[in-house]
């Protein structure tokens, strides 16, 4: 897979691209990241093909079919093949084998979340479709704290100062159309600030604005 680069966190394989791994990857791409679909059914890879970065189709259960695609090379691979239970723990267990930082599993009972926990899933989710749009919107978002979703297209989020702010001011946040509505420093609130207040590094920032937008402004270095 020559478009992966291992230093490079912000991008993502989606294995199982039923509705909420479709979901998923469509959101991810279009939040301006680079998505790897994996689905063992041709027909469904080529539904997405001209959508995301990438669609292949492979039995995702056989390791020497993820090594082909350089899964290591991923710092977050999401497993959205509930429907087969059997596969997604055998996927999740090869994954962490791996050294994957970081797998997403989906399931649809509780009994499996469970299961997919004790074999080494990092995080396990019971979603509907718009389920995928929230945890893309999660993962755009580096260092988020806490998240509003106000509706599709726009959040309110707690982030910590990115390092591309530290020592900046609110003008800086004006070309993403990015409203710095608070800064929170240790036990003090700066309310609305002004332009002459400047970001700290420890500073918890409150921003209002697309989530598109919110993901570049989160990731500056």
């Amino acid at each position: 897979m020559p478009f992966l680069k291992k230093t490079q966190e912000k991008e993502y394989a989606i294995i199982g691209l039923g509705r909420f791994g479709s979901s998923l990857a469509r959101r991810l791409e279009a939040l301006g990241h680079r998505v790897l679909g994996i689905d063992i059914d041709s027909r469904v890879a080529k539904e997405i093909a001209d959508e995301i970065t990438e669609a292949c189709v492979l039995d995702a259960t056989a390791n020497e079919a993820l090594q082909q695609v350089d899964i290591t090379a991923f710092h977050t691979v999401v497993v959205a093949t509930a429907s087969n239970f059997e596969s997604s723990a055998l996927i999740t267990s090869s994954l962490k084998k791996m050294g994957i930082k970081q797998v997403i599993c989906q399931s649809n009972t509780d009994r499996h979340r469970e299961i997919l926990l004790r074999i080494g899933a990092d995080r396990v989710i019971l979603p509907e479709e718009e389920i995928g749009y929230q945890l893309a919107d999660e993962l755009s978002i580096p260092g988020m704290l806490e998240v509003l979703h106000l509706n599709k297209d726009y959040s309110l989020i707690e982030i910590r100062t990115p390092v591309g702010l530290r020592g900046k001011g609110i003008d800086a946040c004006e070309p993403y159309g990015v409203i710095v509505t608070l800064i929170i420093r240790g036990d003090e609130l700066i309310i609305n600030p002004d332009q002459l207040t400047r970001f700290l590094p420890d500073d918890i920032l409150v921003l209002v604005g697309e989530k598109r937008r919110l993901a570049e402004i989160s990731s500056l270095e």
